[in-house]
C-alpha cells in the first residue's frame, strides 16, 4: 500500500504564532526518505500554499481555502467554490445584518498585525479565490450561520478566522477529489491519513482511513465527535511529528509482517 498524508497547516504542521515547522523537520524527513506524500489541506490561498509547500518540501498537488481548489501543475488548478466576487458580493448583505470584518476589508498592515505574517505573505492571503475569511464581534452565531445558509453559504471556523464558503465546499470533499484526480497516478492502493487541529479540519478527518486531532498550544484538543480519532500528546508541529513518526512506524510494521504491495 502507499500512504498519503493530507495535513493542515497552520496550528498543525505549523506553530500557530511563528508559523516555524522545526519540531516536524525530522518526520518531514522521514517522509520524503519513504517516498510518503505530504499534501497541504489549508484555509491558505493558492499563492501562499505553493510558497510554502516548495519552501517546506510538501507534495506539489495542494488543496487550498478550505477544498474551495486544488492546485494540480503549471498555474492550473481545479476550482470547486463559489468565485471570489460572487462571495465578497454575499458578504457584504450578512455584514449589513451583523458585526463582520472580512480580509477583503482589511489593509495589509492591520492584516499583518492579526497574523503576524509579512507585508509580502498578506498580500498572497487577500489574493483569494473561493473563500473570505473574517472577524465576528458579535454572538448570535447561530443566527448569522442561518443568514448565510439562507444564501448557500456555510461558515466553518479556523485557527484566526471564520471563513464563508459555498454550501458544499470542504477539506474533505477536496481531500475524496484530490485522491479521484490524483490517485491513478499511485501503483499501490492507497492508504490514506489526515492531521488537523479545528473545526474546518473536521471534514477532512471523517474521510481518511487514520485521523488525527493535533493539540493546541494551550494543552487542549477541540470537541470532536469522530468515534476513530487519534488524539495527540503533543502540541502543534511536535504533535504532527508525533503522530506522523507513529504511522510510518506502523506501515514499516505491517511491511515486515509480509503485508503485500506495502510501500514506505
Amino acid at each position: 500500500m502507499t500512504l498519503i498524508i493530507f495535513t493542515d497547516l497552520d496550528g498543525t504542521l505549523l506553530d500557530r504564532d511563528t508559523y516555524s515547522w522545526e519540531p516536524a523537520r525530522t518526520a518531514l524527513k522521514c517522509c520524503r526518505q519513504s517516498r510518503v506524500p505530504v499534501v497541504a489541506v489549508t484555509s491558505k490561498t493558492l499563492a501562499e500554499t505553493r510558497v510554502l509547500s516548495e519552501k517546506i518540501g510538501l507534495d506539489p498537488h495542494f488543496i487550498f481555502e478550505n477544498g474551495g481548489g486544488i492546485y494540480l501543475e503549471e498555474e492550473k488548478y481545479l476550482g470547486l467554490g463559489i468565485p471570489y466576487d460572487t462571495l465578497r458580493h454575499d458578504f457584504l448583505i450578512l455584514a449589513a445584518r451583523f458585526p463582520l470584518r472580512g480580509m477583503g476589508d482589511m489593509r495589509i498592515s492591520e492584516l499583518v498585525e492579526i497574523t503576524g505574517l509579512t507585508e509580502v505573505e498578506a498580500l498572497q492571503a487577500k489574493e483569494r479565490l473561493f473563500s473570505e475569511p473574517f472577524l465576528y464581534a458579535g454572538d448570535e452565531l447561530a443566527e448569522l450561520e442561518a443568514a448565510a445558509a439562507g444564501q448557500g453559504l456555510q461558515i466553518v471556523r479556523g485557527g484566526r478566522f471564520y471563513h464563508l464558503m459555498a454550501e458544499k465546499q470542504s477539506k474533505g470533499n477536496a481531500v475524496r477529489q484530490w485522491v479521484q484526480q490524483l490517485g491513478e497516478s499511485f501503483d499501490r492502493p492507497l492508504f490514506t491519513a489526515a492531521l488537523g487541529d479545528s473545526p474546518n479540519d473536521f471534514s477532512m478527518l471523517a474521510v481518511v482511513d487514520h485521523p488525527f486531532l493535533v493539540k493546541h498550544k494551550n494543552g487542549q484538543s477541540e470537541s470532536c465527535s469522530l468515534e476513530r480519532i487519534t488524539r495527540t500528546r503533543d502540541v502543534g508541529p511536535a504533535g504532527w511529528s508525533e503522530a506522523v513518526m507513529q504511522l510510518l512506524d506502523n506501515l514499516s510494521d505491517a511491511c515486515r509482517s509480509g503485508e503485500e504491495n506495502c510501500h514506505v
